[in-house]
């Protein structure tokens, strides 16, 4: 129910510590006959669309903030966090391995996921809706999402699977939620600061409903496969010695 997704090939890289790509598969994208679909697709119809939402100027900062290139933001981020903890070379290494091996295995459960779902992105399902079914769902076929929509399926949310798998870590790593970061995006300049992790999060699952990009289902699933991920390599790799 998407058009032709060039990432597929992602999802088929051998993880390299989970144990599959299938391991940690999400729920799916809810029924398009159900009411609880019904209600995502009236959310981001009104949220996400390119003019005329019910967005605040907040929101859309937060939408168009999140559209820097994902790794390259936390990267920045990660870098800044290491340099403010004075983190040793020892555990540098182990920082940045835990980081980027546990992001790249969500990235590759996350894609395979997505060719297994093959659920449509809000813009086709808004702009389509007389072909789901569902009654309660209205079709607007000049409807357009704030953020262009890239080349693959919507669920789950690639962003929130990257960035779950990263918050999950970070909390592990210093064993606390509290830590103030701060990012700039390359682009557009747009400055957000945080005080906890999970805020981090938080605002990624939001921000791709305020971009039209997702509907919550994508995003919330998104996030869950990322944590599970970490969690998965917390309990088998990385760990310090005694």
């Amino acid at each position: 129910m998407t058009g032709g997704n060039s990432f597929r090939w992602v999802g088929q890289v051998d993880p390299f510590l989970v144990n599959s790509a299938a391991q940690f598969a999400t729920a799916g994208p809810k029924v398009l006959s159900s009411e609880e679909y019904a209600e995502e697709f009236k959310q981001v119809k009104k949220l996400g669309r390119a003019t005329g939402s019910t967005r605040t100027p907040n929101q859309t900062s937060i939408a168009l903030f999140w559209t820097d290139h994902a790794v390259a933001m936390w990267t920045r981020i990660f870098r800044q966090i290491s340099m403010a903890q004075d983190l040793s070379t020892a555990e540098n290494a182990r920082f940045f391995a835990s980081l980027y091996l546990t992001g790249a295995d969500a990235v590759i459960t996350c894609f395979e996921d997505k060719e297994t779902k093959h659920f449509w992105r809000p813009e086709t399902a808004i702009q389509e809706a007389e072909n789901d079914r569902n009654p309660a769902t209205h079709a607007d076929p000049a409807w357009t999402s704030l953020v262009a929509n890239p080349p693959y399926p919507d669920h789950p949310s690639g962003h929130n699977c990257l960035s779950g798998s990263f918050v999950r870590t970070l909390q592990q790593f210093f064993g606390t939620n509290v830590m103030s970061f701060s990012a700039t995006h390359s682009m557009n300049g747009i400055t957000r600061s945080f005080t906890r992790f999970g805020q981090a999060i938080s605002e990624i699952r939001r921000a791709r409903v305020f971009g039209g990009l997702h509907f919550w289902s994508a995003d919330a699933q998104g996030a869950r496969l990322g944590r599970r991920v970490a969690n998965w390599r917390q309990a088998h790799y990385f760990q310090p010695d005694a």
